[in-house]
């Protein structure tokens, strides 16, 4: 499992490399704001992949769904017609579902998937940068291309297999699991994105700089441990819990 480290350090390598060449087509005032993400998002993960080493994760989860629930409220607090309904009801089940995954999962487990889904995360952005021009769905997300998906998905794919070890995959197995991954994640973004066009608002909250909002950096996190916690209980013996 330690293993994750050097795969970590060599993503960021690409990570940052893809940034550089990406970065020479921008503004400065975009270049310094892309850096901020990156350099945030390497903090957030390092704190993530820490608490599930240190066993702490499930505390954890329970800050991100709690402060994922904050931004929904202030999300929906001027919509007095449909206020706590809908959404705040569909965030709600993943949010329980998520908290379940986060305590029922083995650390191997959680560490196998949260690799998965952040590789997927970096790599659709930084492919999207650096090759995206056909727009994937710009009613709902406008900065995102079939190049950054179909990249995602490849080093999300990656990514499953060199973490198979971790869980006692087979290469087959972990083929599909990243192929999975990939989708759950990708519609857990998807839907987040639907919300934040539908009440017209560009962040869920200011409170990870340059994330957009606990909702904007775990969205596909949150979607994707919930699918797999419903994934567990339908296959009881199909993948690791406690």
């Amino acid at each position: 499992m330690y293993s994750i480290f050097y795969y970590i350090l060599i993503y960021l390598f690409l990570g940052g490399m893809g940034m550089s060449l990406a970065n020479r087509k921008v503004d400065q005032g975009v270049r310094r704001q892309r850096w901020l993400k990156y350099l945030f998002y390497i903090v957030i993960t390092g704190i993530v992949i820490s608490t599930i080493f240190l066993d702490f994760f499930k505390w954890l989860s329970i800050v991100i769904v709690v402060a994922g629930f904050m931004e929904m409220i202030l999300a929906n607090i001027h919509d007095q017609k449909n206020f706590l309904t809908g959404s705040i009801i569909v965030y709600g089940m993943v949010a329980l579902l998520f908290t379940l995954f986060a305590f029922h999962f083995t650390n191997q487990a959680i560490l196998f998937i949260y690799f998965q889904v952040l590789i997927f995360d970096a790599f659709g952005q930084i492919t999207g940068q650096l090759f995206g021009k056909n727009l994937l769905a710009p009613g709902i997300s406008p900065t995102k291309t079939i190049e950054g998906l179909t990249g995602g998905w490849f080093f999300c794919i990656i990514s499953a297999i060199l973490g198979a070890e971790w869980v006692h995959l087979s290469f087959v197995q972990a083929l599909a699991f990243g192929l999975f991954t990939g989708l759950v994640s990708f519609s857990g973004d998807m839907l987040a994105s639907w919300f934040k066009r539908l009440k017209k608002i560009k962040d869920y909250s200011n409170w990870l700089p340059g994330q957009g909002g606990f909702l904007d950096r775990f969205d596909s996190f949150l979607f994707t441990g919930a699918i797999y916690f419903l994934y567990s209980v339908l296959f009881k013996n199909a993948f690791i819990t406690k």
